[in-house]
């Protein structure tokens, strides 16, 4: 039992000596990627700002969503509510109304708590006290400390997770050391361009299938002989990846695999909940509609669901404050 226990911490001790650099190699490491970054990193307002508040809107856009369909809909969320100040003072009603096209809507909600409590209080300058917002979690108060605030707050996604465990040459790299290596290899003058390096670098040269032959840290990397192996003689390079998928973001979990048939998009309580939600976007402020119209509205063009199914969808919209029921009508919360 003992010998186990010792066997393993050694692993992990091993794994902390060797996924820490030297300090010269850290530096060429954090110049090469910062390079690479500054040719061919991704461009967008909210990195290029320093607004907190754009920050925000666009990491809680981010989650789950590709870059691709963020860009327009944050435009068009920035023209309608230009400050924090505005979208706090604004009726969720009105924030569910603009976030229309983004999907997962329970993001709309968080983000406007968000901002009430921000507008109230205002902006704490450092990551944890960021995260202890309603509606912030670590990733989105990393984004905003480094980017807004220049503070040394370690972004971690899954594209950065899959840099820096392949880069430790530990794929378990994960909790306490995963986030230990993120915070040594930060360089402190310059975070935001830091994190936005990495998780670009996931995105499109340490991808799901590496590119190693692009890659600019490769001389450093513990998984470089790994990846190379496994490689064909004369085997072409990777092809790049569409910019779509390129710029997907990944720092939500991955989902489970299915398991037999897979139903219909249309055909799924959360197509029909996205439907509601659409159906009630379309009703003038103040609007409501009752049960028996909603099941008519929200028909996918074969039998309509029954009503205890949409009862069942709005009671579980209104527990995630994404409407309210007023005898027997369905509204958005204003």
């Amino acid at each position: 039992m003992s010998t186990n226990r010792e066997a393993r911490t050694a692993r992990i001790c091993d794994t902390r000596r060797v996924t820490t650099p030297p300090q010269p190699n850290l530096r060429r490491i954090q110049r090469a990627l910062l390079d690479w970054h500054a040719r061919d990193g991704m461009r967008a307002p909210w990195r290029e700002s320093g607004d907190p508040y754009q920050a925000l809107v666009a990491a809680v856009m981010a989650q789950q969503t590709q870059i691709s369909r963020v860009m327009p809909s944050y435009e068009r969320f920035i023209d309608a509510f230009p400050t924090i100040e505005e979208l706090a003072a604004a009726s969720l009603g009105d924030v569910i109304r603009v976030w229309k096209g983004m999907g997962y809507n329970q993001r709309a909600v968080r983000l406007h708590r968000a901002a009430r409590a921000i507008a109230a209080d205002g902006w704490p300058r450092d990551a944890a006290a960021l995260a202890r917002i309603e509606g912030i979690g670590p990733f989105t108060a990393a984004i905003i400390a480094s980017f807004a605030f220049n503070q040394p707050a370690a972004c971690v996604d899954t594209n950065v997770v899959r840099v820096l465990s392949r880069f430790a040459g530990d794929d378990t790299l994960r909790g306490r050391r995963l986030q230990s290596l993120a915070d040594a290899l930060i360089p402190h003058d310059q975070p935001a361009r830091w994190n936005q390096a990495l998780m670009d670098y996931g995105a499109r040269v340490c991808a799901s299938r590496p590119r190693c032959g692009e890659c600019v840290v490769s001389r450093w990397c513990l998984s470089r002989d790994r990846f190379t192996s496994r490689m064909p003689v004369g085997e072409p390079p990777a092809a790049p990846a569409t910019r779509v998928a390129e710029d997907r973001t990944s720092y939500q979990p991955a989902p489970a695999a299915p398991r037999g048939p897979k139903p219909k998009f249309e055909e799924t309580p959360r197509y029909f909940r996205g439907r509601i939600i659409d159906v009630l976007r379309e009703l003038p402020p103040g609007g409501s509609t009752p049960f028996a119209g909603l099941v008519r509205s929200i028909a996918s063009g074969a039998a309509p669901p029954s009503e205890m199914d949409v009862r069942e969808w709005v009671a579980a919209l209104e527990k995630a404050g994404l409407c309210v029921v007023k005898k027997g009508r369905i509204a958005l919360p204003e």
